[in-house]
C-alpha cells in the first residue's frame, strides 16, 4: 500500500504497522525503547529553542531580568556565585546558551547513532532472510528470475528498507514531537503566531503532496524494474566475457549499459529535486511568515517589547518548525518512492516463515544405507506443453552403481534436480528408505536434511575464489579436512601435477578458471568423494575426462559402492553406463 489517495495520517499509520510487523519480538521491545530516546531528543530540542528567546531579549532589553520571575530567580542564584552586573549576567546566559546547544548536538548525535545502528541491525537480519528466501526456491523458479534483481534484493534492499522506513520512522516521530511541543507552547503564549505557522504548514504540505506523490511512485516503479537490470548486464558480461569479446560485442553491450544507466541517472536527478523541494518550500514560507508578521505589526503600529517578542517567537518557530516539516515530508516521499522495497521484504519474510515451518519437520536420520524409490514420477516445466518425464517408477539400491542414460532433452538433469529436492513434482513422490524407516522427500523430509546425507557433482561444477582447502570445506566452514584421505584421492585422480607440492593451499581463481575443464571436473570429484556420504549423485561426472582418467575415476566409485554407498551416475556415455550395475534408460 502506498498511501496514495488516502489521508496522510492513515497512510503513515499503515506504514508504521507494516514496519512493526516485520520486527521480531525482541526488536519490537527495542523499538519501544527507541521511542523513549525519541522523546528525550525532542525535549532537548525544545529546551534549546526555548533558551534562545530570553537571551536575545536580554541583549536588547536588560530590564527583562526584573520583569520575568524565572529570569530574576536565575539572576539571584548567579549573583550568589559572584555575578553582580547585568552585563556579566548576559555573558553568563550567552555561555549557557552555547552549552545548551552543545548538549543538544551531543544528545542528537548519540541518539541518531543508537537509532541508526538498531535500524541497520534489523536490515542485517532481513538480508539473511532474503538470502534464505531466494536460495530455498526450486531451480526453475530461481533460474527464471533476473540475477541482478536477486542480487539487489539480498544485498541492497534490506539496507534501503532500514534507511527508507526504520530510520525515517524514528525521524518522523522525533520531528512530530518537536512540532507538537512547540505548538503547545505557542498556543499558551502566542496563539496568533501558532495560527500563522499552522496556515503556512498546511499550505506547504498540500502543495508538496500534489507536486510529488504521483511522480515519486512512478520513479520508484522505474527503479524497481530498471535498477537491477544494470547489475545483470555487468554480471552477464563478466560471465560471458569470452563470447562478448569474440563476437565483438564489447561496444554494443557497453552502449546498452550506458543507455540504461543514463535513464536511471536522470530519474535519480529528478528525484533529488523533489526531495529538496520541501526544504525550499518551507524556507520561502518561513520568510513569508516573518515578513508578514513585520508588515502586520507596522500596519497596526505595534511596537516596543510586544513587537520584538512577536517577531522573535515567529523567527524561532520558523527556524525549527519549518525544517522539521521539510524533513517529515522528505521522509514521507522517501517511503512512498520505496514502497516496492517494503513489498519485496514482506514477501521474503512471509516465505521465510514458511521455510521455518518446513525446517521444524523432524530431520532425516539414516541408520543404514538408503534406497531411493521413484513412484509414478511426472516432471515438467511451465513453459513446456508436455512433461519431460511421465509416470516414471524405479528403485535405486545401496552398494550398487546405477546409470541413468538418455539423449539430450530426455530429462536426465531434471530427474537429478527432482531427486535433490530442487525441482517440483507434477505428480508422484520420491521415497527414501533405510530398511527400518521411510521418508517422503518434501513432505516429512526436508530438502536440507536430505542434502546433508548425499554428495553431488553437477555438470558444470563451480569453485569459489580461494584455496583448495576452502573449496573442500565450504559446505561446512571450520570442518577439518582428512588430509591423508584427500592427498590419497589427489594422487588417484591425477591432480598432483596441477595442484603442486601443497595442493590444499593451491589458490583457485574465481570459478576455478586457472584449471582446465578436465582438472576442474576431477577436483569436483575430489570434493564429492572426500566426504563420507551414503549417497553419491553424479551428473556427467566424466564428460571432460579421457578414457584412461574415466576408468580411474570409475575404479574409485566402485570402491565407494563396495562400502555400501548408493551411487547414481547421469551420463550420455553408453560405454560408461555398461560398466555400471544397473541402467535406467529414459528413452526406453
Amino acid at each position: 500500500m502506498s498511501g496514495e489517495g488516502k489521508p496522510l495520517s492513515e497512510g503513515l499509520l499503515r506504514i508504521f504497522q507494516r514496519v512493526y510487523a516485520l520486527l521480531t519480538p525482541k526488536e519490537r521491545k527495542i523499538s519501544i525503547l527507541m521511542l523513549g530516546t525519541v522523546a528525550i531528543n525532542s525535549v532537548v530540542e525544545v529546551l534549546g529553542l526555548a533558551a534562545i528567546v530570553p537571551v536575545i531579549g536580554l541583549a536588547v532589553e536588560p530590564e527583562l531580568i526584573y520583569r520575568y520571575a524565572i529570569i530574576g530567580q536565575i539572576f539571584e542564584v548567579s549573583s550568589v556565585l559572584g555575578v553582580q552586573s547585568e552585563k556579566d549576567f548576559l555573558i553568563l546566559m550567552s555561555l549557557g546558551l552555547v552549552m545548551v546547544f552543545v548538549l543538544k548536538a551531543l544528545v542528537g548525535l548519540a541518539l541518531t547513532l543508537i537509532q541508526t545502528r538498531f535500524s541497520f541491525s534489523v536490515a542485517h537480519r532481513l538480508s539473511g532472510i532474503m538470502w534464505s528466501y531466494h536460495f530455498s526456491q526450486n531451480l526453475e523458479s530461481l533460474r527464471s528470475r533476473d540475477s541482478g534483481r536477486i542480487l539487489a534484493e539480498i544485498n541492497n534492499w534490506p539496507g534501503s528498507f532500514a534507511n527508507r522506513f526504520m530510520v525515517a520512522s524514528l525521524r518522523l516521530i522525533t520531528e512530530f514531537l518537536v512540532i507538537i511541543t512547540i505548538c503547545i507552547g505557542l498556543l499558551a503564549y502566542a496563539p496568533l503566531v501558532l495560527l500563522t505557522v499552522a496556515t503556512l504548514l498546511g499550505a506547504g504540505t498540500i502543495m508538496i503532496r500534489k507536486l510529488t506523490d504521483a511522480r515519486l511512485m512512478a520513479y520508484g516503479q522505474i527503479q524497481k524494474e530498471k535498477g537491477p537490470k544494470t547489475n545483470s548486464m555487468v554480471t552477464n558480461a563478466i560471465r560471458g566475457i569470452l563470447e562478448v569479446i569474440t563476437f565483438r560485442a564489447v561496444e554494443p553491450v557497453r552502449n546498452e549499459y550506458l543507455k540504461t544507466t543514463k535513464f536511471l541517472y536522470r530519474i535519480s536527478s529528478n528525484s533529488s529535486v523533489l526531495y529538496i523541494l520541501p526544504a525550499k518550500t518551507y524556507e520561502v514560507l518561513s520568510v513569508l511568515g516573518v515578513s508578514g508578521a513585520i508588515i502586520i505589526s507596522l500596519l497596526q503600529n505595534t511596537g516596543g517589547d510586544e513587537f520584538f517578542e512577536l517577531l522573535t517567537l515567529m523567527a524561532v518557530s520558523a527556524y525549527r518548525i519549518m525544517p522539521s516539516m521539510s524533513r517529515i515530508n522528505a521522509s514521507i516521499m522517501n517511503m512512498r518512492q520505496g514502497m516496492y522495497v517494503m513489498e519485496t521484504i514482506e514477501k521474503g519474510v512471509r516465505s521465510y516463515k514458511e521455510l521455518e515451518k518446513r525446517g521444524q519437520i523432524a530431520p532425516l536420520k539414516l541408520r543404514a544405507e538408503p534406497s531411493i524409490f521413484l513412484e509414478d514420477l511426472t516432471l515438467g516445466y511451465e513453459a513446456l506443453e508436455h512433461p519431460v518425464l511421465e509416470s516414471l517408477s524405479h528403485r535405486f539400491e545401496p552398494g550398487r552403481i546405477h546409470a541413468v542414460v538418455g539423449a539430450s532433452g530426455s530429462g536426465k538433469s531434471t530427474l537429478v534436480n527432482a531427486m535433490l529436492g530442487l525441482h517440483p513434482l507434477d505428480r508422484g513422490r520420491i521415497l527414501i528408505r533405510d530398511g527400518t524407516s521411510q521418508w517422503t522427500l518434501g513432505l516429512d523430509c526436508s530438502r536440507e536434511s536430505w542434502l546433508a546425507e548425499l554428495g553431488y557433482l553437477s555438470q558444470q561444477p563451480f569453485f569459489f575464489g580461494g584455496s583448495v582447502r576452502d573449496n573442500l570445506t565450504f559446505r561446512a566452514p571450520g570442518r577439518e579436512v582428512d588430509e591423508d584421505l584427500v592427498l590419497k584421492l589427489i594422487g588417484k585422480l591425477g591432480l598432483g601435477d596441477c595442484l603442486g607440492e601443497t595442493p590444499l593451499s593451491f589458490i583457485l581463481n574465481e570459478a576455478g578458471n586457472n584449471l582446465s575443464g578436465g582438472q576442474q571436473q576431477r577436483l569436483a570429484l575430489l570434493r564429492s568423494l572426500q566426504v563420507d556420504t551414503k549417497v553419491l549423485l553424479l551428473d556427467e561426472a566424466t564428460s571432460a575426462l579421457d578414457v584412461d582418467s574415466r576408468d580411474k575415476v570409475f575404479g574409485l566409485l566402485r570402491e565407494r559402492a563396495e562400502s555400501g554407498t548408493l551411487i547414481i551416475i547421469i551420463t550420455h556415455d553408453r560405454e560408461l553406463a555398461g560398466m555400471c550395475d544397473e541402467i535406467l534408460d529414459l528413452e526406453s
